[in-house]
This record gives C-alpha cells, sequence and structure tokens, in this order.
C-alpha cells in the first residue's frame, strides 16, 4: 500500500499540516503510524480525511463530523449515519436561509429609508415590528 508523509498528504489536499494534525487530536481520523517518529499516512488513512472535507464542504461543524464519526453505533450502516446527519443539516440550513430573507427584506427597506432623524427610524421599526406580530 502507498505511504505519504504529511507534506504530501498537504500536498494532494490543499489542507495545511497543522489542520492534519488537528483533526488527529480532536479525533475526526484516526492517529496514523509512525515510522521514527513521523507519521505515514496511506490510502486508508486517506478516506477518512475525505469523510472530513466532505463534511465540512457540506456544512457540518467538527463537533458534528465527531458525532458523525464517533458516537454513532457501530452496527449502523453509513448511509443511516449520512442521512440523519444530512436531515439535521437541511433543517438548520432552511432556518439560516428563512433568516437571511427576512434580513434581506429588512435591508430593502432600509435602503429606502427617507427618515430625518434616527428617531423617525424608530418609529418606523417599531411600527414596522408591531405590523408583524399582527
Amino acid at each position: 500500500m502507498k505511504e505519504f508523509t504529511i507534506g504530501r498528504v498537504s500536498a494532494r489536499t490543499g489542507l495545511a499540516a497543522s489542520a492534519i494534525r488537528y483533526y488527529e487530536s480532536v479525533g475526526v481520523v484516526p492517529s496514523p503510524p509512525r515510522v521514527n517518529g513521523r507519521r505515514i499516512y496511506n490510502e486508508n488513512w486517506m478516506k477518512w480525511l475525505g469523510i472530513v472535507m466532505l463534511a465540512q464542504e457540506a456544512g457540518f461543524s467538527i463537533e458534528e463530523i465527531k458525532a458523525l464519526v464517533k458516537r454513532f453505533p457501530k452496527e449502523k450502516p453509513a448511509s443511516v449515519r449520512w442521512q440523519k446527519a444530512a436531515d439535521k443539516k437541511v433543517k438548520e440550513l432552511d432556518e439560516q436561509l428563512n433568516r437571511i430573507k427576512k434580513m434581506q427584506n429588512l435591508l430593502g427597506m432600509l435602503s429606502s429609508c427617507e427618515c430625518s432623524t434616527l428617531e423617525d427610524c424608530g418609529s418606523a421599526a417599531l411600527q414596522h415590528l408591531y405590523e408583524l406580530d399582527k
């Protein structure tokens, strides 16, 4: 099996060596074997790093990735883990999207503001908030 140094893993993935060591230290990838004190990585280990990189691209935090790789019962297939985590993440993203849409609407309102004083803006804001509560 092909083996790599941390520098080679870094070059292949675009990740800093410190990030690779961090993933190891927090337990989202297994500790690689060492030869003469140096970490030696192989293709199987690289698959774990691939999981972490994919999960991060999908918006998962390190804690969520830890739960994905460590806290699920081993007898559950990977697909069950991914589906459960993905469903939860989609719900979070939907909530964020709703919040962003509200922010865009408010920013649109602010960009057309014609108030002369901040107090006038405060009155308009209170009126707007009152209308939202109806």
